[in-house]
């Protein structure tokens, strides 16, 4: 080492006492020279403690006979090795040495850089347990992680795909993994493509997250629901990467088709339910107003119904109910709409129908209940009562008018048909 009070001294000392890494000069025989303070403090001695010791006093994974060959093997050439050392609390942290022998002063000694690798290492630990997390995820998922990435020039690719998008869409992995998209987006039905390029296009502008829903055929001819979730990321050349998840929710879709089903539907006749009917009455009314369009609506109600349960019991009355609702659905327009309101009660909503025409439906609806022959009872006739919408009428006046021509055919001896008018207009 250079003599103290040279230029070369102070140089040297305050290179070995700035540096961030541990610095430590060892002799041949493994005892310690001299430590920098970044050393002392990397393993929580004094510098005095550090240079009256050796260097199996503090490696843990060679021993003494090991370490002194390494010593003497050390040329100028340097060595290059991770080892792990033991701090003065007995904690052990893991280090990479550098070492450079030289002679000073007739000394053989050991110049060593010593990097504390610790974090480093459980850094290295942590990745290589998120690579198996992930890999144990996405071969555990129902779905595919995947990778979609967006070139400069407007080329796309998926760099990635797990395992799972083999059972998602049904095709060999090599198909669709790699350059090109073609393979994997042709399986987006063609009605839905359009919307899951225009939200990929939104979200490369915004790098907003991606959340999509579509329709794809599977290999095996199924069309299968889609849901794509994912988050996009700008490359350091300017395209755009996503990293996203793939489910199949196909069955979650037949559910919420069902449960929707069940919630406008009347459960005994299968037709639409009162508060449905009334909804698509209130779209209906707004339809005929936008457009200047005739709307009139039926209400019917089954001649004696209770007398039909309390003599041959409510499941015979129950198959009427469904008979009738069978034979109206049956007789009706494709844009009409048939609603059970309560009870024995049904409405008919027929959209672009004056009042003479919507009586003449009724008629045929009357007859046709009639004309029908059950097995015990025989047969069964109902009611009917017709208005048209008034200008500027809302629908509770529009029910209050048909229910009333409704009770006006039963006051004249039911199995009848009678029309009313608005109140500002003649019958």
């Amino acid at each position: 080492m250079p003599s103290s009070g040279t230029n070369e001294a102070i140089l040297w000392n305050a290179l070995f006492e700035g540096a961030w890494d541990g610095m430590v000069v060892m002799r041949r025989d493994g005892s310690l020279y001299r430590a920098n303070r970044r050393y002392a403090e990397m393993l929580g001695y004094r510098r005095e403690e550090l240079e009256s010791m050796h260097v199996w006093d503090l490696d843990t994974r060679f021993s003494r006979r090991v370490i002194l060959a390494m010593l003497h093997r050390v040329d100028s050439a340097g060595a290059h090795f991770e080892t792990q050392q033991r701090r003065q609390d007995g904690s052990l942290i893991d280090v990479e040495l550098s070492n450079n022998a030289a002679t000073f002063e007739g000394d053989k000694l050991i110049f060593c850089v010593v990097r504390d690798i610790t974090a480093r290492r459980a850094t290295e630990a942590r990745l290589r347990q998120s690579e198996a997390l992930l890999r144990g995820i996405a071969s555990q998922v129902p779905g595919a992680l995947y990778q979609y990435r967006m070139a400069p020039d407007g080329s796309r690719s998926f760099p990635y795909f797990s395992q799972g998008i083999v059972e998602l869409g049904g095709l060999p992995l090599e198909e669709i993994w790699g350059p090109g998209t073609e393979t994997a987006m042709s399986r987006i039905l063609p009605e839905d493509a359009e919307r899951v390029e225009a939200q990929t296009r939104h979200s490369a502008a915004t790098l907003s997250q991606v959340h999509v829903e579509f329709r794809a055929l599977h290999a095996d001819g199924s069309i299968r629901w889609i849901e794509c979730r994912s988050t996009p990321q700008q490359e350091a050349d300017g395209g755009i990467l996503w990293t996203g998840i793939l489910l199949d929710i196909t069955q979650r879709k037949l559910a919420e088709a069902r449960v929707q089903t069940m919630a406008i539907t009347d459960g005994l006749t299968g037709i639409t339910n009162r508060q449905e009917l009334g909804r698509l009455l209130e779209k209906e009314m707004a339809r005929a107003s936008r457009y200047a369009s005739p709307l009139s609506l039926i209400m019917y109600d089954l001649d004696h119904f209770k007398r039909i349960n309390d003599r041959f019991g409510h499941n015979s009355g129950d198959d009427v109910l469904k008979t009738v609702a069978r034979l109206v659905n049956d007789s009706l327009r494709g844009i009409d709409h048939h609603g059970r309101w309560g009870g024995e009660e049904f409405m008919v909503l027929l959209p672009e129908t004056g009042l003479a025409a919507a009586s003449k439906v009724a008629e045929k609806l009357r007859r046709a209940i009639a004309g029908q022959r059950f097995e015990t009872l025989g047969t069964v006739t109902a009611s009917f009562g017709v208005v048209e919408l008034a200008d500027g009428e809302d629908s509770r006046s529009l029910v209050q008018r048909v229910d009333e021509a409704l009770y006006r055919a039963k006051e004249l001896g039911r199995n009848r048909v009678e029309a009313r008018a608005s109140r500002q207009g003649a019958q």
